[in-house]
């Protein structure tokens, strides 16, 4: 929903109101929970802050050398500073993470399931993030539909994650998550490929639609056992820093892929720009679906508990 509240926002506000989406959500959010009389447990762990500096400063760094690389070249100070800089802080901030009581805790990649999982999270958010930015700017710049337009566009693909995820989740819980994280990723990057379809006559229902219905039930396939397989691989008293570390898995591959947007596209997002990203995408996809079904495994079975009356010789 979140193209088509943009798109209200553009054409009937401004484009400035997209930073308030969240607020409104955040505000009940607040005041729902000021209403709970939660326990507050005693707080035994205290915030690096200098590891949360590190990582900010080094990401917006190498963000910054990736977006102005096509403009001033890898020969430029300015790049070179930042991209460099960037990283190093990046490897700092890696480093503090083996101290006592780490912002983000190395030990969770020990597990095999959060590991691979967060690699697939890292190629399949990255070819999500690429393709929303693209096809909606494009639909907007290249085929010249309104803001509003452009949103509706990918509303298939809503409609069905709202139909179909929990179904895929369900199975997912019989059958084990690595199908699901392998086949969905490789039928979005299938779906993208439909995008090749778009042409200088633009033609939303034959060369839009069907790529947005088989994007839509990849990723329906995709979401829940993704989740599921790395939230459900680390115990319980951590499932918290895990789920925010995927969390940031994936924010940081929709930034890193954005922030390469000139380079994939060759500078303009024009006809070929978009098919060339097209592709870029659907290979990020790709990728994504054979990580996983290399790394991912079935969690094991949980034990069946003995039946009292059968176990209780006494009975």
């Amino acid at each position: 929903m979140g193209p088509l509240l943009g798109g209200l926002f553009v054409d009937l506000l401004s484009w400035r109101f997209v930073f308030l989406i969240n607020v409104l959500p955040i505000a009940v959010t607040l005041v729902l929970l000021s209403r709970l009389h939660l326990p507050d447990p005693p707080r035994t762990v205290r915030v690096d802050w200098l590891s949360g500096a590190l990582c900010a400063i080094g990401l917006g760094g190498v963000v910054y050398a990736l977006i102005e690389q096509p403009h001033q070249g890898w020969s430029s100070p300015a790049i070179l500073l930042t991209g460099i800089g960037g990283a190093a802080l990046l490897a700092l901030f890696l480093l503090r993470q083996r101290r006592p009581q780490p912002l983000m805790p190395l030990s969770l990649f020990r597990v095999r399931n959060f590991a691979w999982g967060n690699l697939a999270t890292l190629f399949v958010y990255a070819a999500l993030s690429l393709n929303g930015f693209v096809l909606g700017v494009y639909l907007q710049q290249g085929a010249g539909l309104k803001a509003t337009e452009a949103g509706l566009a990918s509303l298939p693909i809503t409609i069905l994650m709202i139909l179909l995820s929990s179904r895929a989740g369900r199975l997912a819980g019989r059958l084990g998550p690595r199908l699901f994280m392998a086949a969905g990723p490789l039928i979005m990057a299938a779906g993208v490929l439909l995008l090749l379809l778009v042409a200088e006559q633009f033609d939303y229902w034959w060369q839009v639609l069907p790529a947005m219905i088989v994007l839509g039930v990849g990723l329906s396939v995709t979401v829940a056992p993704l989740t599921s397989a790395i939230l459900g691989s680390i115990d319980e008293s951590r499932s918290g820093i895990a789920s925010a570390v995927n969390n940031a898995v994936s924010r940081v591959a929709g930034l890193l892929v954005v922030a390469m947007l000139s380079t994939i596209v060759g500078g303009t997002l024009n006809l070929a720009g978009f098919h060339t990203a097209t592709l870029v995408t659907a290979a990020l996809f790709a990728i994504g679906g054979i990580v996983s079904w290399i790394g991912i495994r079935r969690p094991a079975a949980e034990p069946a508990m003995p039946d009292p009356a059968v176990s209780d010789p006494s009975a």
